[in-house]
């Protein structure tokens, strides 16, 4: 009888362990595209099929044609198309031919694409940080497509250390800084891992033989700038601080 009553007791807790599983909606946004940029108004990529899974394996920006998907991936260099079959299965770059319409802040430049193992590439100077509008136009076995991809801001590939302004790069996490002393300033170029510039919350300093320099910052060019002084010698140290992360470089 007393186990009767223990077993009747204990029975009811085992319902509590049933919430359990109600985590598992929680991984529903891994099948969201909002990591990626699409471009302002969407587009086909965000059509009938978004539900087929086709992410941009690449960063770059997802489109679906008929029966192709095509990701654009937009540098200073030009732009990188990657083409896929309805899978998201790559595809050669020489079964494709056509062009691109690329307008950038100097205006429209209509270049045709260079076929380069796995994408084809529309060569342009564009500018880091400035917005773009692509116009492709793709042929496969004779029948064209067209579609429209917007980019916020120009990036380049990811971790890219080309020098933008004449300086020297260097890297903390996923931040970029290009530093210049040029016309008796130091000059910082902040930019994120594609080497878009900063314009979030930034603030800093400069220290240079001792002296410890405030920093201004200017948005619209991601760019921390101080006058130097000229007596100074020895590595210049910077010491930054990023939507409330620290860092600091030296040269």
């Amino acid at each position: 009888m007393l186990f009767f009553i223990l077993a009747c007791t204990q029975e009811p807790a085992a319902p509590e362990a049933s919430p359990a599983p109600a985590a598992a909606p929680e991984a529903a946004p891994a099948h969201d595209h909002g990591s990626h940029d699409h471009g302002e108004a969407g587009g086909p990529e965000h059509g009938a099929d978004a539900g087929h899974g086709h992410g941009a394996a690449h960063g770059g920006i997802q489109a679906e044609l008929e029966g192709l998907h095509v990701e654009a991936v937009v540098t200073h260099n030009g732009v990188l198309f990657y083409p896929a079959d309805g899978d998201n299965k790559g595809l050669p770059a020489e079964g494709f031919s056509g062009q691109a319409a690329i307008k950038g802040p100097t205006g429209v430049e209509t270049v045709p694409l260079m076929p380069m193992g796995d994408h084809l590439h529309a060569l342009a100077k564009l500018e880091v940080g400035k917005p773009a509008t692509i116009v492709l136009t793709l042929t496969r076995d004779g029948k064209p497509q067209s579609h429209t991809y917007e980019v916020k801001a120009v990036g380049m590939q990811e971790h890219d250390h080309t020098t933008l302004h004449g300086g020297v790069v260097s890297m903390w996490g996923d931040y970029h800084v290009e530093y210049v002393k040029k016309d008796g300033e130091h000059r910082f170029y902040m930019s994120d891992a594609k080497r878009v510039p900063l314009s979030g919350t930034v603030s800093g300093s400069a220290t240079q033989g001792g002296k410890d320099v405030p920093l201004a910052f200017d948005p619209t060019a991601g760019l921390l700038s101080a006058k130097a002084d000229p007596a100074a010698a020895g590595m210049v140290m910077l010491n930054a601080k990023v939507d409330g992360t620290e860092f600091s470089l030296g040269w």
